[in-house]
Order: C-alpha cells, then sequence, then structure tokens
C-alpha cells in the first residue's frame, strides 16, 4: 500500500510518454530520456526522493547542459553492522 503513491505517479508518466510525447518531435538530451529516469528514479527510490531526483534531472534540461548519459544513482551501501540496530529493535518489540 505505501507503494501506491509512486505508482499513480509512474502511471501518469507512462500516459504521458504513450500519448503525448509521440506527438513532439524527439529532443531529450539525455539517455535514458527524462521519463524514462522518472520511472526508474520512482520505482527504485520511491514518491519522494524519486520526485526529487527527477526535478533536478528536469531543471538540467536546458542549452546550459550538454546532457548524455546520465542513469540514476545507484543505492549506497551500507556500511557493516548498520542495519544490526534496527534488527536488535525489531526482535525486542
Amino acid at each position: 500500500m505505501s507503494h501506491l503513491p509512486a505508482r499513480v505517479v509512474i502511471f501518469l508518466v507512462e500516459l504521458y510518454r504513450h500519448t503525448i510525447s509521440p506527438l513532439r518531435l524527439p529532443t531529450c538530451r539525455f539517455t535514458p530520456t527524462c521519463s524514462q529516469y522518472a520511472v526508474d528514479a520512482l520505482t527504485e527510490y520511491g514518491l519522494i526522493r524519486g520526485s526529487w531526483l527527477t526535478v533536478i534531472r528536469l531543471g538540467k534540461c536546458g542549452p546550459w547542459h550538454r546532457g548524455g548519459w546520465d542513469p540514476i544513482p545507484e543505492r549506497r551501501p551500507q556500511a557493516p553492522g548498520a542495519g544490526l540496530e534496527e534488527e536488535r529493535r525489531s526482535t525486542h518489540v
């Protein structure tokens, strides 16, 4: 249920990609396209962080940025033992 808001936004992006985008000339200067980036970011990071990453990416769309390869950032690996405290809390409820 917590993924529902992100899924709604992904649906809207996909709707744009399949209805409005084909009517326009291809102008995205990035790979993957901004709409694919949005879907990837929302899928990987959820509504809040995925939306923030998408806004940052859309802010790069303009003549001041040369474009190119710009995938979503990879998740940082957790430090060893970082999940240990969370694990302890969940078992002592």
